[in-house]
């Protein structure tokens, strides 16, 4: 049996674990022991659960983290400091963890799943779980979305007939967030509650890491904070060493440009014409699709009027949210992925935009490398575009947009990290990409050559069918 280990919680992550809000999150510097108090909480919360009508404490709890990768190299692991190997088992497949013990007096029965935001499965299970609570892992890289679910699924399980769960709620754990994010201005601005809902709503926040009162210290190397600063700037050290809340989340790609977007009042609500309308699509081929749905302004540069996507969807799907919209289309912007066929059906999906919509109506936009997409996107959100409020959800997604995070260089690289954010962020670039390169259209310097026509796909003949497949799959066994 592995050797027990003593939790002794600091003062702010002691209130934190006593406090019964609904919703509640830690927010701290980074190694102030936010995470091990929450994976603590989750097992304390468990041991507390009434028993049922056949004397077991029964819970169920998700645990969500941003990406896949680090759900299993971070999350996980913390879990698993915590945790004694022997009073539970893992379903691998299943990413979820279930462990069975007693307390002296009642069996305990906890399950706990692990899910990603990356992963188009686990975004689709969230919408039908049963849970009795949550835990939110560094929440300042969760969409707003996905807590507004989750607070519609806690509370479910045990069933009322078992004596349904003795609480029920949401608690979460962060580094600080920038200003803008939707976790300062939910507990910290309480932007949407009503006064008498703000109990529901609690905030505990640490110390910084070089402060007299830091916490956890006595968890960490001599002088740790110390050289966590050596080359940092100024706004990494405020958030990750001193616990304060920057400007803009730390590598975010176009969060300071968002943010001047809305001090001059390029994000609210403005009447437009509804017809005249674009829209730019990242495909998702087994994930999400994002759409943006715009026009160009009276400066030439496109007002963003609305914003779509969806996980996991048929093509149709997409086709019926557009056409549902009642705007009238001057064309369909696709990515160059979308001229690549698919063995499934037998066409690209160029080929079935066309079919729906017209070859005048559907274009490939113009190719640029992720880079240059980049830039162009900072070059359009300095222009005077307008993102209406049906946005919000899109421009949450610009926000948190960023670069990818180096363990062994301790830095962010130049690689944008792909979460979910990054599908929407992909479709932004190529708005902000027809419409530089439609600049030079104009001027005669580029031209953007028209879509194939549409294929029958009854005529299209076995050998055909063989040369689409991947080089790598057309080895023939024998």
């Amino acid at each position: 049996m592995a050797e027990a280990r003593r939790y002794v919680a600091a003062p702010t992550l002691r209130r934190f674990q006593r406090s019964d809000a609904f919703v509640r999150c830690v927010v701290g510097p980074v190694g102030s022991g936010k995470s091990s108090a929450c994976v603590i909480e989750l097992l304390r919360r468990a041991m507390r659960q009434a028993p049922g009508p056949d004397g077991v404490r029964r819970s169920r709890w998700v645990v969500i983290r941003n990406t896949y990768s680090q759900l299993r190299d971070t999350t996980r692991k913390t879990f698993e400091e915590w945790v004694p190997a022997e009073i539970g088992s893992w379903n691998e497949q299943a990413f979820t963890w279930v462990g069975e013990w007693s307390d002296g007096e009642h069996p305990v029965h906890c399950e706990v799943l692990f899910r990603s935001l990356n992963r188009p499965e686990d975004v689709k299970k969230l919408l039908s779980l049963e849970l009795t609570g949550a835990y939110v892992n560094e929440s300042r890289e969760i969409p707003k979305a996905v807590v507004d679910v989750l607070e519609q699924r806690v509370g479910r399980f045990p069933a009322k007939k078992s004596g349904g769960p003795t609480w029920s709620g949401i608690w979460m754990d962060t580094n600080p967030w920038a200003k803008q994010h939707w976790g300062y201005k939910l507990f910290t601005l309480h932007q949407g509650v009503r006064e008498e809902d703000r109990d529901l709503y609690e905030l505990f926040e640490q110390p910084g890491g070089r402060s007299p009162e830091a916490e956890n210290l006595e968890n960490l190397p001599p002088g740790y904070y110390d050289r966590l600063v050596v080359g940092k700037d100024a706004e990494w050290i405020k958030s990750y060493v001193d616990g304060e809340y920057p400007s803009n989340d730390q590598g975010s790609i176009f969060g300071p440009l968002i943010e001047k977007l809305e001090q001059r009042g390029g994000i609210g609500k403005f009447k437009h014409p509804t017809d005249g309308v674009f829209t730019s699509w990242d495909l998702g081929f087994s994930d999400a699709t994002g759409i943006w749905f715009w026009r160009v302004n009276e400066h030439g540069v496109p007002d963003l009027i609305d914003h779509y996507e969806a996980h996991g969807q048929p093509l149709s799907h997409y086709f019926d949210e557009v056409d549902r919209r009642g705007y009238e289309y001057v064309k369909h912007w696709l990515p160059h992925d979308a001229r690549a066929r698919t063995l499934q059906t037998g066409s690209s999906i160029l080929e079935q935009f066309v079919v729906r919509y017209g070859a005048d109506r559907v274009a490939i936009g113009p190719e640029l490398s992720l880079l240059d997409g980049i830039q162009a996107a900072r070059w359009l959100l300095e222009q005077p575009v307008r993102f209406h409020e049906r946005c919000a959800a899109g421009i949450e997604a610009l926000r948190s947009y960023h670069y990818a995070w180096d363990e062994e260089a301790r830095a962010f690289s130049r690689r944008p990290e792909h979460d979910w954010s990054s599908h929407t962020a992909d479709a932004f670039r190529y708005v902000a990409c027809v419409a530089k390169e439609t600049r030079l259209i104009a001027r005669g310097a580029a031209i953007v050559p028209p879509p194939p026509a549409a294929r029958d796909l009854r005529t299209i003949t076995m050998d055909e069918l063989w040369t689409m497949r991947p080089k790598a799959q057309r080895t023939r066994r024998v």
